[in-house]
């Protein structure tokens, strides 16, 4: 499975580096657009969430 990178630092899956370590990944349409697909997504600040809800990952449990 490639990488995937994600920077909720508050969910279960996240590891350090901002890699999510998740068997299976559902992620939504951001219909609020989002960070440049040219970002390096590793290096990027954390950004903790509340629920799914303020993610657009379904797979988001808190930690």
């Amino acid at each position: 499975m490639p990488d995937v990178h994600c920077t909720v630092d508050n969910c279960k899956y996240w590891t350090t580096k901002n890699l999510c370590t998740a068997d299976n990944i559902i992620v939504q349409n951001d219909g609020e657009g989002g960070v440049s697909p040219d970002a390096q997504l590793s290096s990027l600040d954390a950004t903790p969430a509340s629920s799914k809800d303020e993610t657009c990952c379904q797979t988001f449990q808190q930690g």
